[in-house]
C-alpha cells in the first residue's frame, strides 16, 4: 500500500501516479511522507523532490509552492519543476557563476532579493545531478 501522488504545475501535470514514500522540501526542511502520514498543509520551498517508487526514484526540482496530503493522497502544486534531463548542466553552471558576480554588486535591494532567488534555484537545478 503506497501514496497517491500529483504534482501539477501551471504548464502541465508532472507526475500522476502511486509511490511509496517522498520527500519534499518543506520550509522547515526535508518532509517525508509515508502511507498513513497526519493530514498535512505546507509551504514547498526551492529544492529537490524525491518521488520513491517501487521501480526507483524520479526527481523534480521545484521552486516553491504548496502540499496538501490527506488520506494517503498527496497534492503538491508547485510554481515550476524542472526534471534532471531538462537541465543542460553547462547552461546553469554559467548562469550561476554569472548571478553570483552579479550579486557583488546589485543595484537595488530589489535586484539582490532576484539574485538571491535565483541563486537558490539554480544551485537546486544543480543538486538533481548529485
Amino acid at each position: 500500500m503506497g501514496l497517491t501522488c500529483h504534482v501539477v504545475s501551471p504548464e502541465r501535470p508532472l507526475f500522476d501516479g502511486e509511490v511509496e514514500h517522498l520527500v519534499a522540501p518543506g520550509s522547515l526542511g526535508e518532509l517525508g511522507i509515508y502511507p498513513q502520514h497526519a493530514p498535512l498543509v505546507s509551504k514547498l520551498m526551492p529544492g529537490v523532490l524525491r518521488l520513491h517508487k517501487a521501480d526507483g526514484v524520479e526527481k523534480l526540482a521545484v521552486r516553491g509552492g504548496f502540499m496538501q496530503v490527506k488520506d494517503d493522497d498527496v497534492t503538491l502544486l508547485v510554481t515550476r519543476a524542472v526534471r534532471p534531463e531538462d537541465v543542460d548542466r553547462a547552461t546553469v553552471e554559467r548562469e550561476l557563476t554569472e548571478c553570483i558576480e552579479e550579486l557583488q554588486h546589485p543595484d537595488s535591494d530589489e535586484r539582490y532579493a532576484f539574485l538571491l532567488e535565483r541563486r537558490t534555484w539554480l544551485q537546486v537545478c544543480l543538486k538533481m545531478h548529485a
